[in-house]
C-alpha cells in the first residue's frame, strides 16, 4: 500500500511543475495552482481558499461553492486522503523522516499520549477559527499566504513563468528548518488550516481505519503513525489522514484482519 501511496504522491507533485510549463507554452487546458485549479473548464478549489474569499468579499458566489464540490465529495467518501496521498508538503516531510534515519539523527517524534493528541486538535481548530477572523478583519487571504502547499504551488508558477519569487517564499525554508531540526510535523499536527477544514467535512461514514479488537497489542501501529495517534482507539480522530501506515505495518494483519480501511 505504501508504495502505491508514494507513486500517487509523486503523480500529484508533477502538476506543480508541469502546469506552469504548459501555460508557458500557451497550453491552457489546465491552469492554476493547488489553491484553485481549472482543468477543461472544471474548477477545483481548496475549501479554505473559498472560505477566505467569502469572508473577504462578504458574499456567496455559486461558482465558488461549486468549485469545492469535488474536494468535499472526496473527503465525504474517503476522508482526509489529500493530506497523506497528495499534499506536496506532506511528501517532503516523509522524505525528511527517511533522511533523518539515514543520518542517524535523534528522533523528533514524541511518544503517544492523549494530552499530546488533545493539544494538537485544539491548536489546529484555534488556528483555523482565529485565522478566519483575522482574514475577515484585515481582508487578506492570510491562511493562503502562509500555507506551505500554497507557497510551493504559487512560487513554482512564478519561478517557471516569470523567473522570480516573492517574499512569502521565505516562510518555506524557515518551516523546513523547524521541521527538520526542531519539531515533528509541526505544521500538519498543530497548524494546517486545510487539514482542519477537510476534517470538518468528514462523517462517521467516511472511509477510516477500522480495528477488529483482536490483536497482540504490539503497538507497532502507534509507533509508525505519522500523526502520533493510536489507530486502535483514534480511528475516527479528525487528525487521521488515512495514510495507511498502521495497516501496512501491522504484523497481526498477516494472520487475520486487524487494522483495515472501512467505509459504511
Amino acid at each position: 500500500m505504501q508504495k502505491i501511496r508514494k507513486v500517487i504522491q509523486f503523480i500529484f507533485l508533477a502538476p506543480l511543475f508541469i502546469v506552469p510549463v504548459l501555460n508557458l507554452l500557451e497550453i491552457y487546458f489546465i491552469k492554476g495552482t493547488y489553491i484553485s485549479l481549472d482543468a477543461g473548464g472544471l474548477s477545483i478549489s481548496d475549501p479554505v481558499a473559498v472560505l477566505q474569499a467569502l469572508f473577504i468579499s462578504h458574499s456567496v458566489r455559486p461558482i465558488m461553492l461549486a468549485s469545492v464540490a469535488i474536494p468535499a465529495l472526496i473527503v465525504i467518501f474517503f476522508g482526509r486522503v489529500w493530506c497523506s496521498w497528495a499534499c506536496p508538503y506532506y511528501l517532503m516531510l516523509d522524505g525528511f523522516e527517511k533522511l533523518r534515519k539515514k543520518l542517524k539523527m535523534k528522533p523528533l517524534k514524541p511518544k503517544y499520549n492523549s494530552a499530546i493528541k488533545r493539544r494538537a486538535n485544539i491548536s489546529r481548530l484555534a488556528v483555523f477559527i482565529i485565522g478566519l477572523i483575522i482574514v475577515g478583519i484585515l481582508g487578506i487571504p492570510l491562511m493562503y499566504l502562509i500555507s506551505p502547499p500554497s507557497i510551493m504551488s504559487s512560487q513554482a508558477v512564478l519561478l517557471i513563468k516569470y523567473a522570480y519569487i516573492t517574499a512569502e517564499f521565505i516562510l518555506l525554508p524557515v518551516l523546513v528548518i523547524i521541521e527538520f531540526f526542531f519539531g515533528y510535523r509541526i505544521w500538519c499536527r498543530y497548524v494546517c488550516p486545510t487539514g482542519t477544514c477537510l476534517s470538518l467535512m468528514q462523517t462517521k461514514y467516511s472511509m477510516h481505519v477500522e480495528y477488529s479488537g483482536d490483536c497482540s497489542q504490539c503497538q507497532k501501529c502507534v509507533q509508525v503513525c505519522p500523526m502520533v495517534l493510536d489507530p486502535k482507539n483514534d480511528n475516527l480522530s479528525s487528525a487521521c489522514n488515512n495514510c495507511g501506515e498502521c495497516i501496512s505495518h501491522c504484523p497481526d494483519n498477516k494472520k487475520r484482519p486487524t487494522l483495515y480501511f472501512k467505509s459504511h
